[in-house]
């Protein structure tokens, strides 16, 4: 199944050494928003392809001490080839702020479409959720956990497929059985070992899939409420609601993945079973998913590559600049030293991709 629009390609910089910039792009549109700065549609000058920008601020990274997660992020990005993982194109900076040149994926978010359809049929699901999996195993195949698993960072490409974007949360693991123990992630998708302040593994992202999975069939997930308190206290304390209408295979997939004994959940390496062989994938071909062999059920509505109409208006109605940092808020040359080496350039022997 080919792409409907043709894909942006790589631009070759490195040809004549040169040095990309900000000033390569010109700024079309507000995107998106994080705790660290913004997220813009930018066209490359002089062609007509078209790439999100991640731009984030590093005296807000330095305050919140979250240089290492940033760094584990753009080196996860490098390392990870996977069709269900966004591109990552480049890396620059400046005094100032980081800069991620990365695909512009415009189908929407996940959230997006569930808060349009309210929830999903199993058939879609079915899809979604392989190929979900299958970014997992690549994470995880490169010894790292992604940590926050939620509907607002998997997008639809234009064939219908899942990208999986944001890995600021993620964390690689030094070591093959190494541990962590620092809470992070969204409220409604953490998992209990988690919330207990126990160190964990990579069972966490599969619990995290449950969560997802019962959302997409739901309409809601599993463990919800208003308050933050509440929502910990029924991810500790209660156990899903799993409606009856959906197929028992459906039913057990949910109940797989949502035991909170990580050892005993489905995914674990204690449990001794792939995934892939549970009764819910019955008949899936997972190299046709690999490959993007199969006609999903949902195509989103997409005219080109600049098309924005699945983008939430709250961020396309923002004026696109990347606007100067204040001088009080600059960060010391001490600060900008532990963002040596961040940049990455296509091409360069560091790209481990092509």
């Amino acid at each position: 199944m080919g792409n409907k629009f043709k894909k942006a390609k790589r631009p070759n910089y490195s040809k004549n050494n040169k040095k990309v910039t900000v000033e390569d792009f010109t700024l079309h549109q507000v995107i998106g928003r994080g705790n660290f700065g913004k997220v813009m549609l930018v066209q490359e000058k002089g062609t007509k392809d078209f790439y999100a920008m991640k731009v984030l601020k590093k005296n807000e990274i330095v305050k919140k001490q979250q240089v290492k997660h940033i760094l584990a992020e753009r080196d996860l990005l490098i390392q990870l080839n996977c069709p269900f993982i966004v591109d990552f194109f480049y890396g620059f900076q400046n005094d100032e702020k980081l800069y991620f040149i990365i695909e512009y994926v415009n189908g929407g978010e996940i959230y997006h479409h569930l808060n349009e359809e309210r929830n999903f049929s199993e058939g879609r699901v079915k899809l979604y959720a392989a190929s979900i999996i299958i970014a997992l195993e690549t994470i995880h195949n490169s010894n790292a956990i992604y940590r926050d698993l939620k509907p607002e960072n998997l997008l639809i490409d234009t064939e219908g497929y899942i990208k999986l974007i944001d890995f600021g949360l993620a964390k690689i693991l030094k070591k093959k059985k190494e541990k962590c123990k620092t809470m992070c992630g969204t409220p409604e998708y953490i998992a209990p070992e988690v919330l207990k302040g126990k160190k964990y593994g990579k069972e966490v992202d599969y619990w995290s899939l449950g969560t997802v999975l019962f959302e997409m069939l739901h309409g809601m997930p599993p463990f919800y409420s208003e308050e933050t308190d509440e929502i910990y206290e029924k991810i500790l304390e209660e156990e899903p609601n799993i409606s009856k209408k959906l197929s028992s295979e459906a039913q057990d997939l949910l109940k797989g993945l949502l035991i909170k004994d990580p050892q005993k959940r489905l995914g674990s390496s204690s449990r001794n079973e792939n995934i892939r062989n549970h009764p819910f994938f019955e008949g899936l071909d997972w190299d046709k998913v690999l490959n993007k062999k199969y006609k999903p059920e949902f195509i989103p509505k997409v005219e080109g590559q600049e098309d924005i109409r699945h983008i939430d208006t709250v961020f396309t109605n923002e004026i696109p600049k990347d606007s100067r940092v204040d001088k009080q808020y600059m960060i010391s040359s001490v600060d900008n030293k532990k963002f040596k080496g961040w940049t990455f350039q296509v091409d360069s022997p560091m790209n481990k991709k092509k």
